[in-house]
């Protein structure tokens, strides 16, 4: 199994950071791949491990404000952000990971596809906290 085969399904917003922002996921090696794999490792657990707004006992016990959090991760936001912030994320990222971008690659398609969806559960799932 390739990291590409690794990384892709659990991929959630920016692919990178840095000198490979302007790659599409189809562009970046193995190598770079996994690099991006790893970071995102050591950022979730900072932010796990760091006073935040699911820090406290309470919060870790609300799996409703969890997913809520988790949902903003989706969205490469911190917790809690504003709407206009909110929108402006999903539309990014909807453009930048869009099916029709892999029209030549089944595969990729269907992993842009679920992407893209679970980008769309998560926006819609924030507009819904927010209006309540």
């Amino acid at each position: 199994m390739s990291v590409f085969d690794r990384f892709a399904p659990g991929l959630r917003g920016k692919i990178a950071r840095g000198d490979m922002s302007h790659k599409r996921v189809a562009e970046l090696s193995d190598e770079e791949l996994e690099a991006e794999l790893v970071r995102r490792r050591k950022e979730r657990a900072e932010s796990r491990s760091s006073a935040g707004p699911v820090a406290s006992t309470s919060d870790r016990d609300n799996p409703e404000r969890q997913q809520l959090v988790q949902y903003y991760a989706n969205l490469e936001l911190p917790p809690f952000a504003p709407v206009d912030d909110v929108k402006r994320a999903y539309k990014d990222l909807v453009r930048r990971y869009h099916p029709d971008k892999h029209a030549g690659d089944a595969e990729r398609q269907k992993i842009a596809n679920d992407l893209v969806s679970s980008l769309t559960k998560a926006y819609e799932a924030i507009l819904a906290s927010l209006e309540r």
